[in-house]
Parts: structure tokens; sequence; C-alpha cells
């Protein structure tokens, strides 16, 4: 019996998060150079100016992650358990793509005060200060890049989404194989 290609291993959706994440990074780097020639323009203005960039980022791996579990599953009923599904033993209780996305929500209401019971589970199990965060570099966004590339490398972080996808495709072929073989039987 020959093998098909499952229809969701072609991500067409990396297409376009690279694009995003392509201007994302040219926008950081213009930050980075002024710190070289401006001579007023120091870290913490990079910080100010960066922040909101990065948050962006988080928001566009959300909605990677979020679209592609509605591509397998059809709807985000089951997300929570699917954010939870990593490679890698961490010494945090939850995934990076929890992290991720509780940085996406984080990024998205952080106006409002106190994050939302979800975003501040995440928040408090990777140790990431969100209450009255004065100094940028003690804000969750920073803190939380640290986590996951301590380089601040958006095209890491990016990477870490695109393997996560191919966790849950995996998941999802083997898922459909044993649907199969219990209606063969």
């Amino acid at each position: 019996m020959s093998e098909f290609t499952h229809y969701l291993k072609v991500d067409y959706r990396e297409v376009s998060l690279e694009m995003i994440i392509n201007g994302l990074n040219d926008a950081i780097d213009t930050l980075k150079n002024q710190i070289d020639e401006i001579h007023w323009y120091d870290g913490d203005w990079f910080m100010e100016e960066s922040e909101p960039i990065y948050g962006l980022a988080f928001i566009a791996f959300q909605n990677y992650i979020n679209g592609s579990i509605k591509d397998f599953k059809g709807d985000l009923e089951s997300k929570q358990e699917l954010y939870k599904i990593e490679n890698k033993e961490s010494k945090y209780s939850k995934s990076k793509i929890e992290l991720i996305i509780g940085l996406a929500n984080y990024a998205k209401h952080k106006d409002e005060g106190i994050p939302h019971r979800g975003t501040k589970e995440v928040l408090d199990c990777f140790e990431l200060n969100y209450k009255n965060v004065t100094y940028l570099d003690n804000s969750p966004i920073f803190q939380g890049l640290s986590i996951l590339d301590e380089n601040w490398d958006l095209a890491k972080i990016k990477a870490i989404a695109i393997e996560w996808r191919k966790l849950l495709l995996n998941q999802e072929i083997k898922l459909n194989q044993e649907i199969t073989k219990s209606q063969v039987k």
C-alpha cells in the first residue's frame, strides 16, 4: 500500500510568518543601529521602542499557532492541550508554545493592569514580572525573549513555532492512522 502525503504537510502559513518576522527584524535592526548613530539613544530607548515590536512578533506567532490548530482540528477547542506539545524536557511546567501565547496575550492586554487568569498563570510559571514594571529589562516581553533565545533572535523563536507545528502534524498523522486501523478491523 503506498503512502500519501498528508495535505497539511505543506505549511502555507510559514511564508506569511517569515515575511512578518523579517519586517519586524528590520525594524528592530533600525532601532539597534540608532544606538550607535544617535548620541542620546541608549539601551533604555531601544527597549522602550522595541517592546511593542517584539509584542507584535509574539502576536504573529500566536496567530500562526492558532491558525495551525484550526487547520488540523477545524476549531480551537483543544488549543490549551495542543499548546503543551513539546519535544524537549524543560525546567518549567509549561511549554515554550504556552510561553509564546502568554507573551502575545500580555502584549495585547498589558495596559489593562493585571493579566487575565490564563496569561497570569503562564507568566507566573516562568517567573516573569508583570506587576509594576518600572524598568523595561524587567518586562515579561524581554524576560520571556531571554528564556526563548538569549539573543532575542526572532528567527530562532519562529523555528520553535515551526517545529511545534511539525509535532502537531506527526500527532495528527498518527491519530489518523490509528482511526484507519480501528475501522479496518
